[in-house]
């Protein structure tokens, strides 16, 4: 059975015939038809990644993937609960773009390297290890590059979107953006002000995928890390509100920054001694 958390590269490969209908789904997936473009996305792309880029009910695809497969176990496939998560900008948002310095925003449109045929992910990478800390990466696309969040969200920058059209505009920005911009702050006893500066070790943990407590028991096994030259920040789906007093019993503190529905940031630190 086709699942929504499978590769599309796998899916290819395990069920060939799916290919026609994902060509038939949607004109976005036409890029499968190029061999080079199919083994660099498809292998970083899963179903409900491939139909959230596309614009495509995610359900609807499931169902016409597996009848292709398997036409007596239509019936078996389930749509309940599947959600679609974005973090597209709303009216007021569009404040954050009016406050930003242009001096400071770093454009790569990649729709011409896509149209050529070519992965752009490398020229992507080279872009983001040259940005200066306060910069702003804007990236355009033809399409919600998703897989890309969590690769951005591992070196430290949040994101914000504009869908004009058919073009999407991404913008990427690590957390020194003033807090106004980045989403709505809940804290635990601080401020973002409050964060000192003179960290040394950033540790991160993503528990977005786990389902509890498994997150509550990875934050608290790699606490034993955490120092007073160490920070840990936690990419969690929801604010782990039951996690707040066990770290206070341990000597911590914690700032959690939502940054959309479905995501939390959460930095943790150790108290410093009083004196």
């Amino acid at each position: 059975m086709i699942t929504k958390t499978m590769k599309i590269s796998k899916m290819l490969k395990d069920y060939p015939q799916t290919i026609d209908i994902l060509l038939k789904t949607s004109p976005h997936f036409s890029k499968l038809k190029n061999k080079i473009l199919r083994k660099a996305l498809a292998a970083r792309v899963n179903v409900e990644q491939a139909a959230a880029i596309a614009g495509v009910d995610l359900s609807a695809l499931l169902y016409r993937l597996n009848k292709s497969v398997n036409p007596i176990a239509e019936s078996q496939i389930v749509s309940a609960n599947i959600k679609k998560e974005k973090n597209i900008m709303e009216e007021n948002d569009f404040n954050f773009i009016n406050n930003l310095n242009p001096d400071k925003i770093i454009l790569l449109d990649v729709r011409p390297i896509i149209n050529t045929g070519k992965d752009p992910f490398l020229e992507i990478m080279s872009t983001v290890k040259a940005l200066k800390e306060d910069d702003i990466f804007l990236l355009i696309n033809s399409f919600e590059p998703i897989p890309l969040y969590s690769v951005m969200g591992k070196k430290g920058f949040d994101y914000k979107i504009i869908k004009e059209e058919e073009v999407y505009k991404i913008y990427f920005f690590k957390n020194n953006v003033p807090a106004s911009s980045t989403g709505e702050n809940t804290e635990n006893g601080l401020t973002s002000a409050q964060i000192p500066h003179n960290y040394e070790n950033i540790i991160e943990i993503d528990v977005r995928e786990l389902t509890p407590p498994e997150p509550m028991v990875k934050v608290l096994e790699a606490l034993s890390k955490v120092d007073y030259k160490t920070v840990l920040v936690v990419h969690h789906h929801r604010e782990p509100l039951m996690l707040y007093p066990k770290l206070e019993e341990r000597g911590y503190k914690a700032i959690s920054n939502k940054i959309n529905d479905n995501y939390f940031k959460v930095i943790i630190m150790k108290k410093m001694d009083k004196a």
